[in-house]
């Protein structure tokens, strides 16, 4: 699937456990990466393929909120 003309809406329960299990993560690591990098599913992508995602110590440095 080409992923750089999707975003992901943080907002929408339903998107986010859709692109979570695409994604093959957690919905909270999907909103960590969405805090760091953007909701562009190419951007996120790439930044989990990396595996940069948050160590327990950095946890809560990056805030999405899922409220409308």
């Amino acid at each position: 699937m080409r992923l750089g003309i999707f975003t992901i809406d943080a907002s929408e329960p339903v998107q986010l456990a859709w692109w979570a299990q695409e994604f093959g993560v957690s919905e909270k690591v999907l909103l960590e990466a969405i805090g760091a990098v953007g909701n562009r599913a190419n951007d996120v992508g790439t930044f989990l393929k990396k595996g940069e995602t948050q160590t327990p110590a950095r946890a809560g440095c990056a805030t999405v909120s899922t409220q409308k």
